[in-house]
C-alpha cells in the first residue's frame, strides 16, 4: 500500500474544495469486494477478462503518430510506481472497475502537471465531493477504514466508470457496478457452491443397511459387519468400478439425504456461471469445460472475448487517460496494439488462398500476408492470379472471363 508515505500527501485541503459535500453511493461497495474475493466463479470471470486485456500492448505515440519507446510517458507505462509493474497496475485498475463500476487513478504531479508515478486508489474508500446541486465534481475524498485520509482536487484524479442510469442526490456521478443487476445471480451461485461444499464435507454415511431374518440386535450387527466387509472387498479398487456386488442375505437399504443431482445444485452453479459470464461479456465456453469446446468454438470465443470485452475496456482506459493528460507529455498519447493477440489474427491459410485468387499485384499480396514488398517492377504489375500471369499478357477474350473481385 502507498498510504503510509507522508511525502505523497498533497497540498489540497478540504476547505479549498469550495462548498462541496460528499456524495454517497447506494451500492454496497465493501460487500461487492467481499463477493469478489470469496466467490470462485465471479473471481474467475473477472480475472479471465483482465488477464486477456493485459495481453493487449499499451504503446506511446508521438504527435506524428509513430510509436515511441522513449520519453517520460513511455517510462511511466513501464513502471507506473515503485511497487507495481504495468500488468499489476492495469489489472488492479480493471478489477476495481469490474467489481465496483468505478476506478480511480491518482497521478503524483510534479511541476508543470507532469507526473512520473501513478497509483490506483481503493475505490471502495473513495468518495466524490460535489457542489450543492450535485451536478459538478468538486473533488474526491479517500479515507481508508478511518485511518489514512486525503482530499484530492478534480484535476488530480482520473475517474473511469461504468454507465449509470440511476439519478438523484449525485448518484449519477458514480458508475454502476454490474453486480447491482447481477446480485441475485451471485447469491444463487454462492448458495450452490456452499451446498456442494457442505455436502462434500459432511456427506458421511450415505446409506444404512439392515440384515433381515436375525433374532436380535447383536446378531444383526455381527451379520451387518460381515456383509460390510464382503461388500468392501467386492467393490474396492478402481478396477472394479461399475461392478456389481452380490449377497445371498436378505437386506434392506435406507438412503440418507438427497443426491446433489436431485438437488440441482450443480446445474444451478453452471447456469449462474453462464449468467456471470454474460454480465462481463465473457463467452461461457471459455470457463465451462462442459460446453462444446471444440478448437473452432474456442477460437471464435477468444475472438469474441477481445472484440466484445477486452478491447472496449482498454479503449475506454486509453481515451480517459489521454483526455486527462492533454499535452502534458509534449503531445505524446497512449494507444493500444492488438497485433500480438493470436485470436485476432486472420487465418493465414484462408488469407493465402484469397490472395492466390485475387487480381492484385504481387506486392499487394505480400502486404496482405505481412511480408515486405519486392523491389521489382513485375511485382507491382496487376496479376490475373498467383500463377503470375501479368495482365498485359492476357488477350481480350480471356479478360472477359476474369471474375470480378470486389
Amino acid at each position: 500500500m502507498i498510504f503510509d508515505k507522508k511525502e505523497m500527501i498533497g497540498t489540497v485541503a478540504f476547505n479549498q474544495l469550495g462548498t462541496g459535500q460528499i456524495v454517497y453511493t447506494s451500492q454496497d461497495n465493501e460487500g461487492f469486494i467481499k463477493l469478489y474475493t470469496s466467490n470462485t466463479d465471479l473471481f474467475s470471470v473477472i480475472n479471465y477478462l483482465w488477464v486477456a486485456a493485459n495481453k493487449i500492448d499499451i504503446v506511446v505515440r508521438g504527435r506524428d503518430g509513430e510509436v515511441k519507446e522513449n520519453g517520460d510517458l513511455y517510462q511511466l507505462i513501464q513502471r507506473p510506481n515503485p511497487r507495481q509493474s504495468w500488468d499489476e497496475f492495469f489489472k488492479q485498475y480493471g478489477e476495481y472497475k469490474s467489481v465496483l463500476g468505478n476506478s480511480y487513478i491518482w497521478p503524483i504531479k510534479l511541476t508543470g502537471n507532469r507526473f512520473k508515478e501513478m497509483y490506483v486508489l481503493p475505490a471502495q474508500y473513495t468518495k466524490i465531493i460535489a457542489d450543492k446541486g450535485m451536478m459538478e465534481v468538486k473533488g474526491y475524498k479517500v479515507e481508508v477504514n478511518g485511518g489514512w485520509s486525503k482530499n484530492l482536487a478534480p484535476d488530480e484524479v482520473i475517474h473511469v466508470r461504468e454507465s449509470n442510469l440511476r439519478c438523484g442526490s449525485g448518484a449519477e456521478l458514480y458508475g454502476m457496478s454490474r453486480l447491482m443487476p447481477g446480485s441475485k445471480t451471485v447469491d444463487t451461485n454462492q448458495a450452490a457452491q456452499d451446498a456442494n461444499a457442505s455436502r462434500l464435507h459432511n456427506r458421511g454415511v450415505e446409506a444404512l443397511v439392515t440384515v433381515k431374518g436375525v433374532d436380535n440386535a447383536a446378531q444383526g450387527m455381527k451379520e451387518g459387519q460381515r456383509l460390510k466387509d464382503q461388500f468392501k472387498k467386492l467393490i474396492s479398487g478402481s478396477s472394479k468400478a461399475g461392478g456389481v456386488a452380490v449377497t445371498g442375505r436378505e437386506v434392506e437399504v435406507h438412503q440418507f439425504g438427497i443426491k446433489a443431482t436431485d438437488l440441482g445444485t450443480f446445474e444451478a452453479q453452471k447456469k449462474t456461471l453462464h449468467q456471470l459470464c454474460s454480465l462481463y461479456l465473457v463467452p461461457p465456453i471459455l470457463l465451462d469445460p462442459t460446453t462444446g469446446n471444440t478448437y473452432n468454438n474456442i477460437r471464435e470465443a477468444d475472438k469474441a472475448l477481445y472484440n466484445n470485452a477486452a478491447i472496449p475496456e482498454v479503449q475506454q482506459f486509453v481515451q480517459s487517460f489521454n483526455a486527462f493528460i492533454g499535452d502534458t507529455f509534449g503531445g505524446d498519447k497512449l494507444d493500444f496494439d492488438t497485433s500480438g493477440i493470436e485470436a485476432l489474427q486472420a487465418n493465414m491459410k484462408e488469407m493465402a488462398e484469397w490472395v492466390a485468387k485475387a487480381p492484385i499485384t504481387l506486392n499487394e499480396g505480400r502486404e496482405v500476408l505481412g511480408y515486405e514488398p519486392v523491389d521489382d517492377p513485375v511485382a507491382d504489375e496487376l496479376m490475373v492470379d498467383m500463377n503470375r500471369i501479368g495482365i498485359g499478357e492476357v488477350n481480350e477474350d480471356e479478360l472477359k472471363n476474369i471474375k470480378d473481385y470486389k
